[in-house]
């Protein structure tokens, strides 16, 4: 072969090595600019907690795993205008047990990067026995989307119905928890219901003005004494600054507290309060932008429907409405006609 074959061939293999370098260096400069940006912020006069690991889910989530008050700690954080969005699911069969394969088995089918818990009831089971007992014990507050991120919050039954399902757009999604930590930078502390210095499990979904999203979850529960009491979820909030929370919202936690997470290998994991036997059958979990993930199940008392006093109404049922005669036939729903 002749020397300036050789040459030219040596050549090319420094060109390749030099892209491929580039393109290494690259990516790991961009990763580490997009960990710095989505991790929380170092301990500030808030609850000291400890980070031990840091991982980057699909170049897009963050993932950070620590502990608190000796109890772990989980956070996912996402730009609010990235590749992934927090949708609602619900489970295939009616009320399985909570346990890791099922947790599994639904993200699997929900092709979702992550899964949390939700909430205790949502607008389309409102006449749910078991969503009433939970509204009627404090648990009022309601978090609800579009499928681009937006995400508002109110407390039931003061929320114009007609105004949250214009938000959600036929995509969206709601579930009702226990209510609003934060909104607009102020404190709200109404959510409150119970022993406030109980430990238990926690699930807080936050967002800030600087559009990152975060799921804050903590292990524990009150059968354990371990957790985190109501002040000490204020104090760790304040590790973000009050004022840079647009809004901070609690979910269901205590033995019901799960996150799944699949990391870039195919490694799933799942980790949760697994103190008893749980059921379930609507979780949030994020999806890619652009999915199609809505699923309603209304489900309507007889009897109130009957009557014409059934609470439950998807979407759907006020889209029909408002073009029609503006009433949700069989509930207490009535609305302004569009035209």
């Amino acid at each position: 072969m002749k020397l300036k074959n050789i040459l030219r061939i040596l050549f090319s293999l420094l060109m390749i090595g030099a892209i491929v370098g580039g393109l290494l260096y690259l990516t790991i400069y961009f990763n580490n600019r997009d960990i710095k940006k989505l991790s929380m912020p170092s301990n500030k006069d808030g609850l000291n907690f400890t980070i031990k690991n840091k991982e980057l889910l699909d170049q897009s989530v963050l993932l950070e795993k620590g502990s608190i008050k000796n109890v772990d700690m989980q956070i996912l954080s996402f730009k609010k205008d990235g590749k992934y969005i927090l949708q609602k699911g619900r489970t295939e069969d009616d009320n399985p047990e909570l346990t890791e394969q099922s947790i599994k088995y639904e993200a699997k089918r929900r092709d979702a990067l992550a899964l949390i818990n939700a909430g205790f009831w949502s607008y389309e089971g409102l006449d749910r026995p078991f969503a009433q007992k939970e509204i009627e014990l404090g648990k009022t507050g309601l978090l609800y989307g579009d499928d681009q991120n937006n995400i508002a919050a109110g407390t039931y039954p003061n929320i114009d119905t007609a105004k949250m399902f214009t938000h959600m757009g036929s995509n969206g999604w709601d579930t009702g928890a226990f209510g609003i930590l934060i909104k607009d930078k102020k404190v709200d502390k109404t959510w409150e219901k119970g022993d406030p210095d109980q430990p238990n499990a926690r699930s807080i979904y936050v967002e800030t003005y600087d559009g990152i999203i975060r799921i804050i979850q903590t292990y524990g529960h009150n059968s354990l004494n371990k957790g985190l009491n109501h002040q000490d979820v204020y104090n760790l909030l304040k590790n973000l600054g009050y004022s840079n929370i647009r809004l901070a919202f609690l979910l269901d936690g205590g033995g019901t507290t799960r996150m799944y997470t699949r990391s870039d290998n195919g490694t799933e994991k799942v980790a949760g309060a697994f103190v008893d036997n749980r059921t379930y059958i609507e979780y949030l979990y994020l999806t890619k932008r652009d999915s199609n993930a809505t699923d309603p199940n209304v489900w309507r008392d007889p009897e109130l429907v009957k009557a014409g006093k059934s609470k439950s109404i998807t979407y759907d049922d006020y889209i029909k409405a408002i073009y029609s005669n503006g009433k949700v036939s069989g509930t207490q729903y009535q609305f302004k006609i569009s035209k």
